[in-house]
């Protein structure tokens, strides 16, 4: 690849985020605003990064919904998935719903376009990360030089971290490897298994979901993209955090709460996704075998989705150093072109107020033994 072909996949990122609103396609997904609904409850919207919509999902919206919370706590909750992170930050942007899960990289890329762009919680352990089959022979960074390395696509958020980690233990991205673009979900695990690449790269529930479809176990690769804090996170508008404060607050303590049932009982979580989206639930024949592989793979990534900031000790805050470090790992290695002032775009004020107080691991105990799963 080109040095000229890099910057323009780079730019792409940038680029999808003023895209029509029209080139996006979401299953059911309502809009923004600050209406009520007729039985009193604040209507709340937003849409996941992953379009494959697995059960790592689930926290974000079908276990606030399943479980009920979400009407419980004054809002009533719309969520769905958007066909990338950055397409998902694009229908933010243009007011469509109220929230977007997505990546520090898509996220700072965005805030540069729509200033009004804020983001209100993190998830503190590491959610982006490269992974080799077991036996290959790659477990750092170092050990990639002369492989092949699969994305989502050149110029998404992994593609870019990679490109980071690599330049991070001195190898050109360039030159030194090949990356190339294979999709998500089954197209990942069939790259590996062909040959077609040594690596993939993603985020942690990603690789965990399609374990069971790889020749060989998957095992991470040690690399910068998984040793920084805070890589995958929420937003929402300077407009919502204004006029739907409240709900925000709810939906955030609910969302953490969603990942420590996760951490603590994953085959409930989901189960909780596939009753909210039946069109992505296994057959009847394979559910049992389907519930406890995905509970499996996906309970450490609930886990780290529910700790605490090394920083901080809250669940989805990061101190003031943990964000600057990661913003200074992005722009130097030019995975952010631009300049932005990361100050006023990182507003956790309502995760804060959302956990104050929060024994989530206490909480989620009595929650389990006082709601016991009916199955």
């Amino acid at each position: 690849m080109t040095l000229s072909t890099t910057r323009r996949a780079r730019r792409g990122l940038a680029t999808a985020l003023v895209l029509s609103i029209a080139s996006v396609s979401l299953a059911a997904c309502g809009g923004g605003g600050d209406e009520a609904n007729a039985d009193g409850t604040t209507s709340l919207s937003g849409v996941n990064g992953d379009p494959s919509n697995g059960p790592s999902g689930a926290p974000w919206g079908s276990v606030q919904i399943q479980e009920g919370w979400d009407k419980a706590d004054g809002y009533t909750l719309k969520w769905d998935v958007a066909q990338s992170a950055a397409a998902g930050l694009q229908l933010l942007s243009a007011g469509k719903v109220d929230m977007a899960q997505g990546s520090a990289p898509t996220a700072y890329a965005a805030a540069k376009l729509d200033p009004d762009l804020r983001i209100i919680g993190f998830l503190n352990g590491p959610a982006y990360l490269m992974v080799a089959p077991e036996g290959s022979g790659i477990e750092t960074a170092a050990d990639l030089k002369g492989k092949k390395i699969g994305v989502l696509a050149l110029g998404s958020a992994s593609d870019m971290m990679v490109r980071g980690s690599l330049a991070e233990v001195g190898l050109d991205p360039d030159k030194d490897v090949k990356i190339l673009p294979i999709g998500v979900g089954a197209p990942m695990a069939e790259a590996l298994n062909s040959g077609t690449v040594d690596a993939i790269a993603g985020w942690e529930g990603m690789w965990q979901s399609i374990s069971a479809l790889t020749d060989a176990p998957l095992q991470p690769v040690e690399a910068a993209m998984s040793d920084l804090p805070g890589m995958m996170l929420q937003t929402t508008t300077q407009e919502v955090l204004d006029t739907k404060h409240d709900a925000l607050v709810a939906y955030m303590r609910n969302f953490y709460k969603g990942c420590q049932i996760g951490a603590d009982d994953p085959e409930r979580v989901v189960a909780d996704h596939w009753d909210v989206f039946s069109n992505v639930a296994p057959p009847a024949d394979k559910y049992d075998e389907q519930l406890a592989d995905q509970a499996d793979w996906n309970q450490n990534f609930f886990s780290i989705c529910a700790a605490p900031g090394a920083d901080t000790d809250t669940p989805g805050v990061l101190s003031d150093a943990e964000v600057k470090e990661v913003y200074d790992w992005l722009r130097k290695y030019n995975i952010l072109e631009d300049d932005v002032d990361y100050s006023t775009i990182v507003d956790t004020s309502v995760t804060e107020e959302a956990m104050k107080g929060l024994d989530l691991t206490s909480w989620a105990t009595d929650y389990l033994k006082d709601n016991p799963d009916q199955g």
